[in-house]
Formats: C-alpha cells, sequence, structure tokens
C-alpha cells in the first residue's frame, strides 16, 4: 500500500479531489493530510473522501499553522476521516488515540516504550528506529531533490526517484511512502526565477523516475515559457503515462492545445494528480 504526505497545500489537496471526482484515485493510495490551513478545501476533500468511502489519515496535532494550538487541534477530530498521531512525546505519555502513529523526532521514539504498541507506524529509514519500535511500518522517504534554483536542475534533468514499490514488502515493511514532488521541509513559496518548472514523475523498467521539465529564458511572459515547456511534455507524454494519459498530464495538456498558461497552481495540482493516477495503476496492475 502507498501512503503519500500531504502538508494540506491547497493545489495537493484540490489534485487529490479531482482525481476522486473522477474515479482515479486508487483505495491502494491512501494519503495522509497533516493539515497547515482551516480551509474549506480541506473539509471538502475529507467530507468527499468519506461519500466515496476512500480512506483517508488526518494528522490531528500538526506541528505547523493553524490548527497548532490545543482549541484548534481538539476541532480536527470532528472532520470525518481516520485519525494519525505524530509522536511527539513518550508514546506511554500520550493521551489521545489514533489508528496511525507517525515518527517526526526519532530521539522521541527511542525513548519510547514500543512493547505494547499495535498500531502501524510511519517510520524513516533509521537503523535505530526500525530496531527499536514495534507494529507494521511504513517506511517513508523524501526522495524529491529540491534545489535552490530552479536553474540547477538543468544540471540532472532526469533522475531515479524511488524503487521503494519493488522492495518493500520483502524488507517487511507494512506500506511505502514519500512526499512526492515535495520536501519532508514545510515552505510557503518557491523562489522567484526567470524559468518554468514541471516536475513529472514515470516509470521506466519498474523503476520510478522524474524529469525535471524546464523553459527557457527567453519567452517573455508566463504563457509563453508554458508553451515552450509543454512542447517537451508533448514529446514525452507516451514516456509519461503510456498509451492512456493520466487525468494530470491529459489537464496540462488541455491548457496547451488552447494556447493557455493555467498557472502555477493549477501545474503543480496537475503533476500530483499524474503522480498519484501513476503509482495506483502500478499498484492494482501489480496485485
Amino acid at each position: 500500500m502507498y501512503y503519500p504526505y500531504f502538508r494540506g497545500k491547497q493545489f495537493d489537496l484540490l489534485a487529490l479531489r479531482a482525481l476522486l471526482e473522477n474515479d482515479r484515485l486508487s483505495k491502494k493510495v491512501i494519503p495522509i493530510i497533516e493539515p497547515i490551513k482551516n480551509t474549506a478545501t480541506l473539509h471538502k476533500l475529507l467530507t468527499y473522501a468519506q461519500k466515496k468511502q476512500h480512506p483517508f489519515y488526518l494528522v490531528q496535532n500538526p506541528q505547523l499553522g493553524e490548527f497548532n494550538t490545543h482549541n484548534a487541534g481538539n476541532s480536527l477530530q470532528e472532520i470525518p476521516a481516520r485519525k494519525a498521531l505524530l509522536v511527539d512525546q513518550p508514546l506511554e505519555s500520550m493521551n489521545s488515540s489514533a489508528e496511525l502513529l507517525i515518527i517526526d523526532q526519532p530521539s522521541v521514539a527511542l525513548s519510547s516504550d514500543w512493547t505494547g504498541n499495535q498500531k502501524p507506524v510511519f517510520i524513516p529509514p533509521e537503523f535505530r528506529l526500525l530496531n527499536k519500535v514495534i507494529g507494521d511500518k511504513i517506511i517513508s522517504q523524501d526522495y524529491f531533490t529540491r534545489l535552490p534554483k530552479l536553474s540547477f536542475y538543468k544540471m540532472c534533468r532526469d533522475e531515479l526517484f524511488s524503487i521503494d514499490h519493488l522492495s518493500y514488502k520483502q524488507r517487511g515493511f507494512f506500506g511505502f511512502s514519500d512526499f512526492s514532488i515535495d520536501s519532508r521541509i514545510y515552505y510557503e513559496k518557491s523562489y522567484p526565477s526567470n524559468l518554468l518548472s514541471l516536475h513529472l514523475l514515470y516509470f521506466s523498467k519498474e523503476q520510478l523516475r522524474i524529469h525535471h521539465f524546464l523553459s527557457t529564458e527567453e519567452p517573455a511572459t508566463q504563457k509563453e515559457k508554458f508553451l515552450e515547456l509543454m512542447q517537451e511534455v508533448y514529446a514525452w507524454q507516451k514516456v509519461l503515462s503510456q498509451e492512456n494519459l493520466t487525468k494530470g498530464l491529459a489537464l496540462l495538456l488541455d491548457y496547451a492545445k488552447q494556447q493557455k498558461f493555467p498557472g502555477m497552481g493549477v501545474m503543480r495540482k496537475a503533476s500530483v494528480m499524474h503522480h498519484m493516477e501513476l503509482m495506483g495503476r502500478y499498484l492494482e496492475n501489480k496485485n
């Protein structure tokens, strides 16, 4: 099972909602959301997921944002979703209950008593933790290469993203996770750039790879940069999603066909949609 981790950014939530609405989110893809802002987008997504009977996990003690207060944290209990807890204090002293435990601070987890734990645990691949923690483990790794400037991606336009989907069962894990086209470190805004970028994943001989599509600096407008970038995406479309376009990739190609720039948020939404649908396809075909 695949458990992608999201920090509740608006266009990530919109991506998940769009996939649910179009029946493109596999039940083998179970998102974990650490909510940062108390928005209608978050509530609508989780209510709709419940209606569709698609499992989601909601972190009930987020470490950042509007919910990082006692009263706001309590309000998360009312939102319809399976609950997850960040282990931010010794396990035996935690009063809240949840269906999934997330190790956020290795030092705290190492000082905890895991003897009686029967809940699945979201865990980074640290040797001491793997030997200490008891429970079904979901391996969590941050695979996205976040560079301070988009121009730096010119040095490595295509790279391996992950092979956890191939090895997690053999290594004794219950499931696997990543942060999609994001990183473990939370940030609100990216650096300004004269380039436009798209980060799209694809399978090559069962390896999950990522290609960094970049415009040049020459086009004067964002629309022109987008259309230039999409010329390369169009040439890659069969590599990116084989014969059947993912909903996210189709969305991007449709904007290009109409000669329209969708905006950075929609580009991110489409990239996340593409990744989630691609992983769902793979897992449905392999299990």
